[in-house]
């Protein structure tokens, strides 16, 4: 018995929605099934916009501090840090960094600088291409600070999403609170490359290190929730 026939539109809108999400698929998570894992991400992206909403996610003052005056003196917060860069798209994988950041006073309290050098993502330790220099940027009597950070270019290796080199402009607002051994807020601005991607609702954590031969294991936010391990 022949089959009945649909008409044209039925079957070629179900077929142009799939075709139009699977390269966008593809080209976020690089997967075998990226129909299946496309679904993951809407599902992820929704999760960790609801924790960000409820104060999980973003910058909510713990251990950066804010309210009161609680700026450090100049100085006083300088060193080196390990800092997390966890884009909300899968944010348990940030990009990390060694940076370094230096203070200065200023008539109206106190300025910062910093650097920072990509690491391997398969480590977390190895430097990988080219450190950035930044700053400096003001900081208010009760710590907080905006940071509008120049184009950077992230090496592939350093990328634990896609592996692919990643070029972004982003802003870092957060606070530093005496003793600034734990630095974090909020990131926004866009990813141009290899894809355009929306970095509002990305963290940052910065952890003071104290150890050079040993890293402390990354935080991705304000909460400290824990980076996946590396495999």
């Amino acid at each position: 018995m022949a089959l009945p026939s649909l008409p044209l539109p039925a079957l070629a809108l179900p077929a142009l929605a799939l075709a139009s999400a699977l390269p966008f698929a593809s080209l976020l998570l690089g997967c075998a099934d990226p129909e299946g894992r496309f679904d993951d991400f809407q599902a992820r992206d929704t999760t960790i916009r609801e924790d960000q909403a409820s104060g999980e996610g973003g910058s909510d003052g713990i251990g950066g501090g804010g309210g009161g005056s609680c700026l450090p003196e100049a100085g006083a917060p300088d060193g080196d840090f390990l800092f997390s860069l966890s884009a909300y798209l899968n944010p348990q994988a940030p990009i990390v960094f060694l940076s370094t950041l230096t203070s200065e006073a200023r008539d109206d309290g106190l300025s910062i600088s910093l650097s920072f050098q990509a690491l391997e993502a398969a480590d977390r330790k190895t430097p990988t291409g080219t450190p950035v220099d930044v700053g400096p940027y003001a900081v208010s009597a009760d710590g907080q600070f905006t940071a509008e950070l120049p184009t950077i270019v992230v090496p592939g290796n350093a990328n634990p999403i896609s592996g692919s080199e990643l070029e972004a402009t982003i802003t870092l607002s957060g606070a530093l609170c005496a003793p600034a051994d734990f630095v974090c807020g909020d990131v926004t601005g866009t990813v141009t490359r290899p894809l355009s991607l929306d970095l509002k609702s990305s963290t940052f954590a910065m952890q003071r290190i104290t150890d050079p031969d040993s890293y402390p294991a990354p935080v991705i936010n304000c909460a400290k929730k824990p980076a996946r391990p590396l495999p």
